[in-house]
């Protein structure tokens, strides 16, 4: 049983309470006739009380308020018999029956309210929620205040939404997470951010262990750019093994980038890879050398990329070893990776490489291959210049 069907039960189980109180109002056949149709319901024989629910509909068409109770119970039985097609005309017709008691409007139009949100029509259930609430219930579920709160903010009526998520949860002895989750997305969208971020604490006050609230939590605070706290969230809730997703861990590392504390993000990916909690793909590689670059680690930087580069997709990663090289002028394993870098492709500037690799090869005393670089770099207008000036130095040499 899926969740909208037990969502339609629980609506039509609500509501038979209720007709069966005021049911007793209407003619004393068609009374009878209704509780026959229960005593069927308790037995789950959902077709057989159809078929008496239809010979009702036939009998009461003149008689309003029992025709509108014949086809609300019409739209329960078709919420247990499965026939949700039938559900909203009978409780469309009856709503248009006329002089019914404002108890039975106000039963009629939660239940129809109830019923189109499931079928995700918001703005009709807004409308229909809000001529409930107009008719002065006694006192809402708060459930039911709820759905209202939820029509409103996927009609992105969010003032109102809040109004409602707040008295529903004022209510509740024991409001539901997911209300708390929506009431959050609500103060969001009014940009209340203080108080956004006390429900999501208060969320995990009230669940510790639920890791979705540490990650909404430090999801808050990324989506106020403060990546700092994010972090601080991540990493209490990781060292007492609330997180142990990879991606938990991929997203503390990347935070530990993010805030400009690079080193310590290395490490730890190195201890991960270590101890084979991520996988030495090419991705975490990659990841793992950037990260010791940006720390100043050359020598970890160069070892972990050499790897990288032995799984890489392209050549974009020999193209940033041959660069380090070039820049610790290791010029022969500079050639070598420029070199490697244009034979795997990937890069758009392949005459630019050929340039790199043609000056590492010059510099590392190999002639023949820094012509042969220098002349594919001089096929492009913008490094001829320089290509030809290397080319004069091997000449004159």
């Amino acid at each position: 049983m899926n969740l909208t069907h037990k969502l339609l039960i629980s609506v039509a189980l609500a509501f038979v309470l209720a007709g069966a109180a005021y049911g007793e109002g209407a003619s004393r056949q068609t009374f009878l006739k209704l509780m026959d149709v229960q005593e069927l319901w308790e037995e789950e024989r959902y077709d057989e009380a159809l078929v008496e629910i239809d010979k009702l509909l036939e009998k009461t068409r003149n008689d309003p308020y029992d025709y509108a109770l014949a086809n609300q119970y019409l739209a329960h039985t078709c919420v247990l018999a499965d026939c949700p097609e039938r559900i909203r005309p009978a409780l469309e017709i009856a709503l248009r029956q006329s002089d019914l008691p404002i108890d039975m409007l106000i039963t009629l139009k939660l239940f129809y309210a109830q019923i189109v949100l499931v079928d995700e029509d918001f703005m009709t259930a807004r409308r229909y929620f809000e001529e409930w609430l107009d008719l002065g219930p006694e006192k809402p579920a708060p459930g039911q205040l709820f759905s209202a709160a939820y029509s409103h903010y996927m009609t992105e009526s969010f003032i109102r939404a809040e109004e409602l998520l707040s008295w529903a949860i004022s209510e509740d002895k024991n409001p539901q997470n997911s209300w708390y989750r929506l009431y959050y997305q609500t103060l969001m969208e009014l940009e209340r951010h203080d108080q956004a971020e006390q429900v999501v604490i208060d969320l995990v006050a009230r669940a510790p262990n639920e890791e979705d609230f540490w990650r909404l939590l430090a999801n808050h605070y990324l989506r106020l750019e403060d990546g700092r706290k994010a972090l601080s969230v991540l990493t209490i809730a990781y060292a007492q093994d609330i997180l142990t997703d990879t991606e938990d861990t991929r997203r503390i590392v990347s935070l530990y980038g993010f805030v400009e504390v690079p080193e310590r993000a290395a490490r730890m990916l190195d201890d991960l890879l270590a101890r084979a909690v991520l996988e030495s793909d090419f991705d975490t590689l990659k990841q793992l050398g950037d990260l010791w670059l940006l720390s100043r680690e050359r020598n970890n930087a160069i070892e972990v990329l050499k790897k990288a580069a032995e799984v890489a997709p392209d050549g974009k990663t020999d193209e940033l070893l041959g660069s380090i090289y070039f820049e610790n002028e290791e010029w022969q394993l500079a050639h070598e990776r420029f070199m490697r870098a244009i034979d795997r492709g990937g890069s758009d500037e392949t005459e630019r490489l050929h340039l790199l690799a043609g000056i590492s090869a010059y510099r590392a005393g190999m002639r023949d291959e820094a012509r042969t670089s220098l002349r594919e770099a001089m096929k492009h207008d913008e490094f001829r210049s320089q290509a030809r000036s290397v080319l004069r130095q091997l000449d004159d040499a």
